[in-house]
């Protein structure tokens, strides 16, 4: 019998990650360091695509429609903020308050119908007052949003407490420059969002950590923000997409 030396948890024979707490494992067992968990899940996810032959495949496994095409792909592993924005009703007048949900470090895939993440490794925000990571076992899942549901996009810095810009630098190993330079901000209805990985975060979400951390919320808004060089590609593209489609002048 075996054990994750990370949590405790135990381990089933020959486990490569900790059902537990997500840690990735080395083959003798220890856990290892936050961006050697990123590097592995990419070498595995890779090793699937080199034997992919379908040109109607994108990520690992992600079937696109017949009449689906990509317009434009990450390259490079980009790191995504998913984010809850509040409007909170107080005795004099109201608040907007905005909540990271996770952090992750992803592959994006732009199609002529809709954006697509694939998530190789995330962790939970600690706003949603956790230190375990409420999002173990969500890598290699997609998170996607039709076209249509996107409401809006700008550039603009990202703002994330002290103990996010922490993890940030810890499991991401990036300069903080990144988030002091302006993010790809892409607003959406989140109704029309799927994919696991909406589903892992609806799972975590009905926990009401949220509703502890806001009060009275009147109204809520849902974002991503696409941080690094990565955000400059997808910027142009969604925001023609607004105009063209959505009457934006």
């Amino acid at each position: 019998m075996t054990f994750c030396p990370n949590c405790g948890s135990e381990l089933p024979g020959g486990a490569k990650f900790c059902a537990g707490c997500g840690a990735a494992l080395s083959n003798s067992g220890y856990v290892l360091q936050p961006q050697q968990q990123v590097t592995k899940v990419i070498e595995a996810f890779e090793d699937k695509i080199r034997n992919t032959q379908d040109p109607k495949l994108v990520g690992i496994f992600k079937q696109l429609e017949s009449n689906e095409k990509v317009m434009t792909q990450s390259l490079l592993q980009t790191q995504v903020i998913f984010v809850k924005e509040a409007q909170i009703k107080k005795v004099f007048g109201q608040e907007r308050k905005e909540v990271p949900l996770s952090i992750s470090s992803s592959m994006f895939y732009l199609t002529n119908e809709r954006l697509i993440f694939l998530k190789l490794f995330e962790i939970s925000a600690t706003e949603l007052g956790s230190e375990i990571n409420m999002l173990a076992g969500a890598s290699g899942t997609f998170y996607e949003i039709p076209l249509r549901a996107v409401t809006g996009v700008d550039m603009r810095p990202v703002k994330l407490n002290k103990n996010d810009q922490e993890r940030f630098l810890k499991f991401f190993n990036n300069d903080k420059s990144k988030l002091e330079k302006p993010a790809l901000e892409i607003i959406y209805d989140e109704k029309a969002a799927t994919g696991r990985a909406k589903d892992y975060m609806e799972s975590m979400l009905q926990r009401g950590a949220l509703s502890k951390l806001w009060g009275k919320v009147e109204m809520v808004y849902d974002k991503i923000f696409v941080l690094g060089e990565q955000a400059t590609v997808l910027q142009p593209l969604l925001s023609d997409y607004i105009r063209k489609n959505k009457g934006d002048k």
